[in-house]
Formats: structure tokens, C-alpha cells, sequence
């Protein structure tokens, strides 16, 4: 009896077709690649993988890194300069009138002026952080001219060293205006790091979002392999009946069209997987070239109870949604830019100060004489002044910066509470996503249990000579179908999970990425 024991082969291929990933063969098996062209990848493996080839992730991993460039930038104002010049004065003129009654009685055998100097200059210079501008500095001449003649000098040398200091008092005066830039600078590091966060996590979403697309398009090219194995079953016994006269032909023509229809299904499957397969390849940076083969996802996809609560959900979300904190980081950089342009409406006045010593060659030893005279602080020189400067017009510039700068903060304000808006409903959202899906998956093992139910009446009536292969068959495709639905729902409970927790902002630390080992 060849067909009753068809029908109990066909019976337990269908009841007993399992859910998991793990169904014996890899889904792309048919003699395409060998099993050495496989990458088998857990859900963790493929998101590490994906953070270190994905060209995204990279692209904006650099802009990171030129934001903290910038503020070490930012922060050079404080690094010390050494200054060093050399000056050659030559002159030779005639005397006027006025030179002979101030010089010429010293020079009364010239009829002509000269001199040739030479002037070296090192310094270093700095800024303080109260705004001061700090300068230290050497000074040596060498003197020659027509008037040492009288006194049997080649030249003579003339020291000075001293500091001079300008701070100012009211205009950017003060620790908080020196260091603004740089605090703009540290903010404007922190937001791109948040950008750099933001695209983590909309790359690594996408990724588990395709993972588990993966997992279904293996799931559904199993259960249409499947069906397509059945189906050629029937076929070769109702060819083997007709032949011997049991059975009609118009079985036979039943029996293939729903083969070819089954057909049609497994490839329509294989090009999902296909595409599946590429995307991910596309998340790896990888053209088809560099990575031939197949993609076999290997965690397992099944049913499960969540727990989810709105207002933890929301907490989390505020803390840690890259784009929440870079608007609270753009507040406090308006804020520094506020503060900078209200100093900036003040008058410049500036406190400069001065004190050094003086030297000179008196015994022509040279330039070491003229230091050791400025060594003993015999002649010291020293200064102190204000200098005021007000815009006359009361300083339209820095008003204009202030206002513009006001304006820019009550733009990042309603910014981020158009964020808070947003990430409320988007919690919201991705909460009943995921009850909705959880709730659609138990419908659908229902209606898988229910159609296993049905195909196993239909297949007893078939016994008892009932029924007939297309009722068969079509019992079979409504069980295959329950069974893809009920597959998406499971991968519709997955997507949704990996979506509220990027909306919570707590998807990176789920897989273990840890951005603070990269500062």
C-alpha cells in the first residue's frame, strides 16, 4: 500500500516541521556553495563586525576626531611663543644746523652723520588666563657711529631685559572670556561625539533589523523547501496511481500544478534570502566580490513574554539619546557664546605694566659688560598705564552678536523641547509596537495549531477516499502560510524590541559597545 504510506510520511513532514533556525541543512544548501563559503554569525558577532568595517560609522567617527582636534586647537592660546628678531640700522647723512647745535661741538671734524647698529631681540611671550598678555624678553645693541670717534670706542654695547604685561580690566577680561573659545570647542567635541553615538546606533539597529531579516527569509526558504518536498511526493504517487489505473489524470495535473506553484514560492524565497544576505554585506562595507558566499544566521527565533514600561522607557530615553544631550550640549554652548558677547559690550580698557633693568659696555668688554652692569639692577626702568578705547557709535558690532547669539540659544531651546515631544511619542510608539507584535504572534501559533488540525482532517477524508489532492494541497499552502506569518510576528517582536531600545538609546551598551575606551 504505496499511498497510505505516503499520506503518513506527508502526515509528520508537516506536523513536525520545527520554528527554529537550526532545521538540519543551511537554508542555501541545493548544491550553490560549499559549506566552507558559509559565514555562520550571531547577532553580536555581526554588530561588532558591522562598528569596525561600516564606512558610515567611520565617516563620522573622523568627524569626531576633528572636533577634539579643535579643542586642543582651541586650547593652544596658552602656549608659550619665543620671539627673536635681528635689526640692521645703517645711516649716513649731512648735519643740519640743527645737529651741529645739539652734536656738532662732539663731532666738529664731520661734516657728516653716521651710524651703524645692530639690534638682537628673543623673547617669549604668553597669555595668562585672566586674559593677560605676558611678554619677557632680551635686548642687546650694538651702537657705532661718528660721535665715538671722540672717545676711542669701535662700538658699545646696550642691554635691557625686562617684562611687560597688558591685562585687561573690563573687556575680555577674565578667566571665563579667555577660556570661552575653548569651552565652545569642548561642546562642540561633545556634540559631534553625540552625532558619532547617533550614528552607532541608527547603524546598529539597522543591522539587528536585518539580522532578523535574515532569520526569516532562512525560515521561509526552509518552509517552502519543505512544502516543494511534499508536493513532489504527492506527485510521484498520484503518477504511480494513475499508472495503474487507481486514480484519475485530472489528480496528476492537480498534483503538478501545485508543484509548479511551489516552485515559484521556493524562488521568490531564495531571492529574499538573497537580498537579505546582500544588505547585510552592505551594512559590512563589502561588495559582492570580497565576500563570496553565504550569510547563515545562527541565533534562533522563538517566542517570548516582554515586560515593558512607558515611563522608565521615557527616563532612559532623556538620558541617553544622542540627540536629547546634544541639544542640552548646544544650550550650554549658546550659553558660553551669550556670556562671551555681554563681555564683549564693554569698553576696552586695558592695565599695561612694564619693568626691566638696563646695561652698558663702559669699559668696551663687549656685550658680557653691558650684562653684568644690568645683573647689578643699578638702572632700572619701569611703567604703568591705562589705556581706554570706546566705540564711539556704542559698539554696534558686539550688540549685533549678543542679539544673534540670544536668538541662537531660543532656537536650540525649542529644539529640544520639540525633542522631548518627540521622544515621548516615539516611546509610546515603540512600546505598543511591541505588545502589538507579541499579541500577533500568539494569534498566529493559534492559527498554525488550528491549520496542522485541518491538514490532518483533510488528510484522514483522504484516506477514506473523501477527499482529493487539491483540497490536500491547499490545506498544506494555508498551513505554510500560518506558518510565515506566525514567523514575521516573531521577527516583528525582535524589530520592534531592537527599536525601543535605540529609542531608549541603551542598544549600544545592550552589545557591549563601549565608546568611553575611544576618548
Amino acid at each position: 500500500m504505496f499511498w497510505p504510506c505516503a499520506v503518513i510520511v506527508f502526515v509528520v513532514a508537516a506536523l513536525l516541521s520545527p520554528f527554529s533556525l537550526v532545521w538540519g541543512e543551511d537554508p542555501a544548501t541545493h548544491g550553490r556553495i560549499g559549506a566552507a563559503d558559509y559565514w555562520h554569525l550571531s547577532l553580536d558577532e555581526l554588530i561588532a563586525r558591522v562598528c569596525e568595517r561600516n564606512e558610515r560609522i567611520r565617516y563620522q567617527k573622523l568627524e569626531w576626531d576633528i572636533s577634539r582636534d579643535a579643542v586642543k586647537s582651541a586650547g593652544s592660546i596658552f602656549e608659550p611663543r619665543f620671539v627673536a628678531s635681528y635689526l640692521h640700522d645703517k645711516s649716513h647723512i649731512p648735519k643740519t644746523v640743527e645737529d651741529y647745535s645739539s652734536i656738532g661741538f662732539m663731532d666738529s671734524g664731520n661734516d657728516n652723520y653716521w651710524k651703524r647698529n645692530n639690534e638682537y631681540n628673543a623673547a617669549v611671550e604668553g597669555v595668562l588666563p585672566t586674559g593677560a598678555q605676558v611678554r619677557f624678553g632680551y635686548s642687546l645693541k650694538r651702537l657705532q657711529n661718528s660721535l665715538m670717534d671722540n672717545y676711542a670706542y669701535d662700538s658699545q654695547y646696550q642691554t635691557f631685559v625686562g617684562t611687560t604685561v597688558v591685562q585687561p580690566l573690563l573687556k575680555n577680561a577674565g578667566v571665563d572670556t579667555t577660556m570661552a573659545n575653548i569651552r565652545v570647542a569642548e561642546k562642540e567635541s561633545a556634540i559631534s561625539l553625540q552625532g558619532y553615538r547617533r550614528e552607532l546606533l541608527q547603524v546598529v539597529a539597522e543591522a539587528a533589523s536585518s539580522y532578523w531579516n535574515l532569520c526569516l527569509a532562512q525560515e521561509k526558504l526552509k518552509v517552502r523547501r519543505e512544502s516543494l518536498r511534499i508536493a513532489e511526493d504527492i506527485l510521484r504517487d498520484n503518477k504511480e496511481r494513475f499508472r495503474t489505473g487507481k486514480m484519475a489524470e485530472t489528480e496528476v495535473l492537480e498534483a503538478e500544478a501545485g508543484l509548479a506553484l511551489r516552485k515559484s514560492l521556493e524562488i521568490a524565497a531564495s531571492q529574499e534570502l538573497t537580498a537579505a544576505v546582500n544588505n547585510i554585506k552592505t551594512l559590512l562595507s563589502l561588495p559582492m566580490g570580497d565576500m563570496d558566499g553565504m550569510v547563515i544566521a545562527m541565533d534562533n527565533l522563538a517566542a517570548r513574554e516582554v515586560a515593558v514600561e512607558y515611563e522608565s522607557s521615557y527616563l532612559k530615553s532623556i538620558k541617553n539619546r544622542p540627540e536629547y544631550l546634544s541639544a542640552l550640549m548646544k544650550v550650554e554652548r549658546e550659553g558660553i557664546r551669550i556670556a562671551y558677547a555681554e563681555n564683549q559690550r564693554w569698553p576696552q580698557l586695558d592695565l599695561k605694566a612694564s619693568y626691566g633693568v638696563n646695561g652698558l659696555d663702559r669699559y668696551n668688554d663687549g656685550p658680557i659688560d653691558s650684562l653684568d652692569v644690568a645683573k647689578g639692577m643699578d638702572y632700572e626702568s619701569w611703567s604703568v598705564g591705562l589705556e581706554l578705547s570706546i566705540p564711539l557709535m556704542g559698539g554696534k558690532k558686539t550688540k549685533s552678536e549678543l542679539a544673534a547669539a540670544k536668538k541662537r540659544k531660543a532656537q536650540i531651546l525649542l529644539e529640544l523641547k520639540a525633542t522631548e515631544v518627540a521622544l515621548a511619542n516615539a516611546v509610546d510608539t515603540s512600546i505598543k509596537n511591541v505588545m502589538n507584535a507579541v499579541a500577533q504572534g500568539k494569534n498566529y501559533a493559534s492559527a498554525v495549531q488550528i491549520n496542522k488540525r485541518l491538514l490532518e482532517v483533510e488528510l484522514a477524508r483522504l484516506s477514506a477516499g473523501k477527499s482529493n489532492s487539491r483540497l490536500v494541497l491547499e490545506r498544506d499552502e494555508e498551513l505554510n502560510r500560518a506558518k510565515e506569518y506566525y514567523l514575521e510576528s516573531l521577527v516583528n517582536v525582535e524589530k520592534a524590541l531592537v527599536a525601543l531600545e535605540a529609542v531608549k538609546g541603551t542598544l549600544l551598551q545592550m552589545h557591549g559597545i563601549d565608546l568611553s575606551k575611544e576618548s
